[in-house]
């Protein structure tokens, strides 16, 4: 049904054409129809504005939560003002996907509901999961709170960041980095030694994005360690803060441990002195590296500069 088609028989007097419309719009249209169900969550027809409640959350559920993969980061991006503007009940009916047996559509779900706003009827039902016994729940549960909390609400994220699944702690150190709130240094400071990379990595560089500098013998520690994928991430931190303002000792530490024997190890460090873009840096890349290994780091870079839109 077009969106014209279904407008005119929403104006007719007649209640069974009105619910048949909404429940056709539900099942078969494409999310973009949601613009024109919105107005009539208000209709003074209680029982038709019950149906469009309930039709509005069938839909999302359908063209988001089940192919929520699929959809362009951009078009999600342009459904969230859009999203905002729907009634709590509609949220409670999404909110029931939570619950649902597959586990892909109680993720979807929660991601949905991550989209649809910062109203405190949503963060209720987020933080709730942090407490989920899924532990890709409380992940992204975590992930989904840090895009909205903002600066806000910190108590929610340190429940978290002693969780026995190192996803949901790394999630943790990212959403307090991302508060910008320098009160939460003494608490990332007590994570250092995390034994995961991920979670240790985030750790070193939100300490070193929120003004505590002082973290050289932290990332020496990790290129120092026996796991190849502790030298890796130790790397990658060393590109991420190097990026405003490198500091001698970024690339120093790249030219004495770069010439790892892990390639992957290699990569991150061939990555690390791009990044810092000096003179010195893309000399020592040069000298250190084969031209091939190079060739696919900077690859690898565009790669992911393109799939993150920038």
């Amino acid at each position: 049904m077009d969106e014209q088609t279904f407008l005119a028989e929403i104006a007719s007097n007649d209640e069974q054409r009105q619910i048949k419309a909404v429940r056709l719009v539900a099942e078969k249209s494409s999310i973009s129809m949601i613009k024109s169900l919105i107005p009539v969550l208000r209709h003074p027809n209680r029982n038709v504005a019950r149906e469009a409640v309930i039709g509005s959350a069938n839909l999302i559920r359908r063209q988001l939560v089940e192919a929520w993969a699929d959809i362009d980061k951009g078009v999600k991006d342009g459904l969230a003002t859009l999203l905002k503007r729907l009634d709590p009940i509609v949220i409670d009916h999404i909110a029931a996907g939570l619950k649902a047996d597959d586990e892909d559509v109680r993720l979807r779900s929660l991601q949905v509901l991550g989209l649809l706003g910062q109203s405190d009827k949503i963060k209720q039902v987020v933080s709730e999961m942090l407490t989920d016994n899924d532990e890709k729940m409380r992940a992204t549960a975590v992930s989904v709170l840090k895009e909205m909390l903002g600066g806000k609400d910190l108590t929610l994220i340190y429940r978290v960041l002693h969780d026995p699944d190192p996803r949901v702690r790394a999630n943790g150190v990212e959403a307090l980095e991302l508060a910008g709130n320098k009160t939460v240094v003494p608490t990332l400071s007590s994570l250092r030694r995390d034994p995961n990379n991920r979670v240790r990595g985030n750790v070193i560089k939100a300490l070193y994005m929120l003004g505590f500098k002082k973290v050289d013998t932290d990332v020496r520690e990790m290129v120092e360690h026996k796991n190849h994928l502790m030298r890796a991430t130790a790397f990658w931190v060393l590109g991420e803060i190097s990026k405003s303002a490198p500091e001698p000792w970024m690339v120093d530490i790249a030219g004495e441990y770069g010439l790892d024997r892990n390639p992957l190890v290699r990569q991150n460090a061939i990555k690390t002195l791009i990044k810092i873009n000096t003179p010195f840096s893309k000399q020592l890349c040069k000298f250190l590296f084969d031209v091939a290994e190079i060739k696919k780091a900077i690859e690898d870079m565009e790669r992911m500069a393109k799939i993150r839109g920038k």
